[in-house]
């Protein structure tokens, strides 16, 4: 008997790298990658920021940012 195979649920947790390469290669936003990440949109804005990625102007209106 072979054992079913798994199946993704609704939440599930997806590195912050891979959420990176989501955000440049598809349209979900960012907070739907936020989600799927399991992390706060700020959180995930930095780290695209972080990695060279400019955010989509629809998403620039839904994080804050704080500048020095």
């Amino acid at each position: 008997m072979r054992p079913e195979p798994l199946r993704p649920t609704a939440m599930t947790y997806t590195p912050l790298s891979e959420s990176v390469e989501l955000y440049q290669t598809t349209e979900l936003s960012l907070s739907q990658i936020a989600a799927r990440a399991g992390v706060d949109e700020n959180e995930l804005a930095s780290e695209l920021r972080a990695s060279g990625v400019a955010l989509r102007s629809e998403d620039q209106d839904a994080v804050t940012t704080t500048r020095y």
